[in-house]
């Protein structure tokens, strides 16, 4: 019981300090926008015109952060040409890309492309996506990403459940690099019972983007989950994939390929697999505010090794943001292992609630 009470104790610590931490990057964020130097000028359709840093086009809106408006999101339709002395990857729809410094053109809704051979001319409705390549930066400074926490305790049977997750990018001209963690952390004790199990993973995942919009795949990580019999599960992956629709508010994408695996399993046994492995993404972009983002990820494991087993793992989360970098999350999970470890459950699912920050 003691360290029942300890774990709860230094969890809910954990989780409290990770909150702060999430809000302490926003509250940075704002404050370093004092010493920004605002030198892009987006020109509307309307007349108007914004000066203020891009930070990327995606989904059908371009996000401008501003020196007297703060952060604003203008619709990519209504934008008629823009200057940035950033250096940008620009997706267009036919999935080829374009990395340079962006010129006003003479002709109307369309950019000119300042690139290492000569300049582009690109009409507006080409562009997909842009992402800042802080080129000029450095390391530390060109990473990206968002922290979140959640805590939820329930008095009548004292079961405490806590959830830490945190993903980090690094984004260059024409590879991308992630590390995403998630933990989860339950404990319950009643009368007569005690118990408590964690969920965890960590995982990086290198993309080289090809032409027409596919790409490669190199991943490696770490996960475990007590529930389904895992302590620790290592796991390389390596697939080839495409993005099936890459629209301003859509995006869907599908790769497959193979994965080895080592567990060490919580009945003190161990097991080296290869499996095959399919992996697909929705990502979903609402373009009103509040800022609303939904993405769906599946990934199916078929056994090659281990005949007849198969592992799902399902994620869908809705991003709703609150205020400049603070957001609200609200995500489902689901892992299912038709072949799980002896007296352990098939399937492990829940409902989790954080509040974050990106940086």
């Amino acid at each position: 019981m003691k360290r029942m009470t300890l774990l709860r104790y230094l969890n809910f610590n954990f989780a409290i300090i990770f909150v702060f931490a999430a809000l302490f990057f926003a509250a940075n964020e704002a404050s370093a926008q004092a010493s920004e130097i605002f030198t892009d000028r987006i020109y509307l359709k309307n007349g108007d015109r914004v000066t203020g840093n891009i930070k990327e086009l995606d989904r059908g809106k371009l996000r401008i952060k501003t020196q007297t408006m703060d952060t604003i999101y203008v619709n990519w339709v209504e934008v008629e040409s823009i200057e940035s002395n950033s250096y940008l990857r620009i997706a267009k729809t036919d999935g080829t890309f374009q990395s340079g410094r962006i010129q006003k053109a003479d002709a109307n809704n369309s950019v000119a492309v300042q690139t290492v051979g000569g300049t582009v001319e690109l009409q507006n409705l080409e562009i997909a996506s842009m992402k800042p390549l802080r080129v000029d930066e450095s390391f530390w400074h060109r990473l990206e990403g968002d922290v979140s926490a959640g805590i939820d305790y329930k008095k009548a049977n004292d079961l405490l459940l806590v959830n830490v997750a945190s993903n980090l990018r690094l984004r260059e001209e024409k590879y991308e690099i992630d590390f995403g963690f998630n933990w989860n952390e339950t404990s319950s004790t009643t009368a007569s019972t005690a118990s408590e199990s964690s969920r965890a993973d960590l995982i990086g995942d290198y993309t080289r983007f090809l032409g027409d919009r596919w790409f490669w795949k190199a991943s490696a990580g770490f996960e475990r989950n007590q529930e389904l019999g895992i302590d620790l599960r290592s796991l390389v992956i390596g697939s080839a994939g495409k993005y099936f629709i890459q629209t301003s508010t859509m995006r869907f994408e599908v790769n497959a390929g193979l994965a080895g695996s080592h567990e060490n399993r919580t009945d003190d046994t161990s097991q080296d697999s290869l499996e095959a492995v399919i992996r697909s993404s929705f990502d979903l972009f609402q373009l009103n505010i509040p800022i609303t983002r939904l993405t769906a990820n599946v990934n199916v494991f078929p056994g090659i090794t281990e005949s007849g087993r198969i592992r799902v793992n399902t994620d869908i989360t809705l991003r709703n943001e609150l205020w400049r970098d603070v957001f609200w999350d609200l995500k489902f999970y689901s892992t299912y292992d038709n072949q799980p470890v002896e007296e352990a459950v098939r399937e492990d699912f829940g409902i989790i609630t954080s509040l974050g920050a990106s940086f």
